[in-house]
């Protein structure tokens, strides 16, 4: 199985591996997997949506598609309005699923967040902004992976939010263990 992941630095972070961490750990799980990975830290979705065309479209086809946007969308100092925020990933989602059919596609929505370290970002934005993404995945027919929900169930965000930065968003082993068992059963379904 090919796999293009994208999005943001919640996929892009290598987390003192020599790729990005995410990778490593679907590999681990699902050892035959061919993985390209185009993720831009940074990225939101009109930016991405900018870059589409060398992020997604121009890259080899591959069997699925799987992608995380809306960390920075929803960040405090950078604010993109959920409206366009909900167009954005419309122009993104109409523009893949000409390549990519919609059950090839995997929209994850962005991570909680540990409050008492991350201050740029509230899991009641994030909440919000995931709400938008599930309306989207419905419309279009698209898998979906809620992450944000997933680390709240699990509860512990001061040790899924544990990554190098130490800020409350980005994460290191057990957040990526927790988004690449989300992610290996998904793709098992």
């Amino acid at each position: 199985m090919k796999l293009l992941l994208t999005g943001d630095s919640i996929i892009a972070r290598k987390e003192g591996l020599k790729e990005p961490r995410i990778n490593a750990e679907i590999k681990e799980k699902i050892p035959d997997t061919n993985l390209v990975n185009t993720a831009v830290s940074g990225i939101n979705s009109g930016a991405f949506y900018a870059l589409l065309p060398d992020l997604v479209l121009k890259v080899e086809r591959c069997d699925k598609l799987i992608l995380l946007l809306g960390t920075n969308d929803l960040a405090l100092h950078k604010n993109v309005p959920v409206t366009q925020f909900s167009k954005n990933m419309s122009l993104i989602i109409s523009s893949v699923i000409c390549l990519y059919y919609p059950q090839n596609v995997i929209l994850i929505s962005p991570p909680a967040v540990d409050e008492s370290r991350q201050k740029k970002r509230n899991n009641r934005e994030i909440a919000i902004y995931t709400t938008e993404l599930i309306k989207l995945a419905e419309t279009y027919n698209l898998n979906f992976i809620d992450l944000f929900q997933a680390m709240i169930k699990h509860g512990d965000l001061k040790t899924l939010c544990q990554g190098q930065l130490n800020d409350g968003l980005h994460f290191g082993t057990e957040g990526y263990k927790l988004l690449s068992d989300l992610l290996v059963n998904e793709l098992k379904s």
